[in-house]
């Protein structure tokens, strides 16, 4: 189920909220934001690796939802938009650093964003496929 407009706006919003906490003069070392969802009653919650909340927003869409699948498509789309529009470009923490959803004893489900100026990490999505096309890559090659 898409976010209405107005839960998207909460949703950056929150995220924002808790990026301004690492806006400071000297660098954290921050790891891992965790993000948990809570299907029952539909509250975001992100944590710090101390699990100590940094931000929360009500997700009226989620309500009695355990989608996991769902939660990591729309958050992983959402932190992606907000890291190209250089959201996290200003708060200071040492990198690496990413962003993971969790389930309700704080283990990770799946990484959402990884943050790091040497290191890109690619998408499934973008792999598809990829062993076919190297294998019939080096087939042709080979034949020549």
């Amino acid at each position: 189920m898409p976010l209405s407009t107005q839960t998207q706006e909460s949703l950056k919003n929150a995220i924002k909220e808790m990026a301004k906490n690492f806006i400071t003069a000297e660098e954290t070392t921050v790891t891992d934001f965790h993000i948990f969802v809570n299907g029952e009653t539909g509250d975001l919650t992100i944590y710090n690796d101390d699990d100590k909340p940094l931000a929360r927003v009500h997700i009226k869409e989620w309500e009695n939802s355990n989608d996991e699948k769902l939660f990591e498509k729309v958050l992983r789309g959402e932190l992606s938009k907000m890291q190209e529009e250089g959201v996290f470009d200003s708060i200071n923490i040492v990198k690496p650093y990413s962003f993971v959803l969790v389930d309700e004893e704080k283990e990770a489900i799946v990484d959402l964003l990884y943050i790091d100026d040497d290191t890109l990490i690619l998408s499934e999505d973008l792999l598809k496929g990829f062993d076919e096309e190297m294998n019939d890559f080096l087939k042709h090659l080979l034949e020549d």
